[in-house]
């Protein structure tokens, strides 16, 4: 179990804001935390977990987690959290959350459904941990502020859920989430109503978002060295806007044989020309409604010979043509 350590920035950050040093507590758990951090680096996540005590401990407030929230910008989350600041929409934010929350935390689950009105995105850290609260509320705190930064200031949620019981003092809860809070449920959720969730960002850029996107899968796939899945996937997003992407490319780049890479997809159901498809597919509905980006550019990024083949491709995909999908984002 591991976590992302330009993560831990959040955490030094935090500890600083109580006008506490907190160079001390990092050095007694050996973390290395001078600028900047190597995005490749992982720290293992008991001596996160011990850190975060001894900073409740020494900061004396157990809202510590809700507080952490407040410091959070993009880059403590690498690429994942610049993808994020460029997504086209608040569903679409949260859904690549879901999809790539293991950067962060390896042992992390988020769960994006609707439910009753509202968008519903569960949190799941199901890891042992001495402060598991503070751990749950920095998670859910964080998120909050995330959604707040790309939706700005008339952003709302409807209802948060903690697993943890009520604390004493509720106080920081409600002046930080600002609506109905639940303790002592089954799982830690924020309730988001749907009205915000599928609006356009202010910020989207669906190019910049599919640029970080690929940094993560290049993140996740040495991450998950023995996942041939995403090494394969991470391969196609780099080789897409060369036009040549075979898989025998997609095999050499990986150091390996194709038969060897075939067997290796057949073994976890999967196969190279159903992610290659599934690829083009996900990177052609980001960049759709990127209007910088011209109909023909995309058929190249996607490695595409002529437009024509992208667009009968797409049609295939979704039943209705690349003009006709951007004129209904518009």
């Amino acid at each position: 179990m591991s976590i992302f350590a330009p993560t831990l920035i959040n955490l030094w950050k935090t500890i600083e804001s109580y006008g506490i040093d907190p160079a001390p507590l990092f050095a007694g758990e050996d973390i290395n935390t001078t600028l900047p951090i190597d995005p490749a680096l992982r720290i293992p996540f008991a001596k996160v977990d011990r850190l975060r005590a001894k900073a409740v401990e020494i900061c004396g407030d157990e809202a510590l987690g809700i507080r952490s929230a407040i410091v959070y910008v993009p880059a403590q989350m690498g690429a994942l959290g610049y993808a994020w600041q460029a997504s086209l929409t608040l569903r679409k934010a949260c859904e690549r959350l879901q999809r790539f929350a293991r950067l962060v935390n390896d042992k992390a689950v988020v769960k994006v459904e609707d439910c009753d009105g509202c968008m519903l995105v569960t949190l799941k850290l199901d890891v042992p941990s001495e402060c598991a609260s503070v751990r749950d509320d920095a998670a859910l705190a964080t998120v909050t502020r995330m959604c707040r930064l790309v939706s700005g200031d008339d952003f709302r949620l409807q209802g948060v859920n903690f697993a943890h019981p009520e604390p004493p003092d509720t106080k920081p809860y409600f002046e930080y989430f600002a609506c109905q809070l639940n303790f002592n449920q089954a799982e830690n959720q924020l309730l988001i109503p749907l009205s915000f969730v599928d609006e356009v960002l202010a910020g989207a850029n669906c190019e910049l978002a599919a640029l970080n996107d690929k940094v993560v899968m290049r993140r996740l796939a040495l991450l998950d060295r023995n996942d041939i899945v995403s090494r394969v996937q991470s391969q196609i997003m780099d080789q897409l806007p060369s036009g040549k992407i075979s898989d025998d490319s997609v095999a050499e780049a990986l150091h390996m044989s194709v038969r060897t890479m075939h067997r290796k997809l057949a073994e976890v159901n999967r196969n190279f020309r159903s992610l290659l498809v599934e690829t083009r597919r996900n990177l052609a509905e980001a960049y759709i409604p990127d209007s910088s980006l011209t109909l023909t550019e995309i058929s190249l990024l996607l490695g595409f010979s002529e437009p024509s083949s992208f667009s009968r491709a797409f049609k295939n995909w979704t039943g209705r043509a690349p003009s006709e999908a951007r004129q209904a984002r518009m």
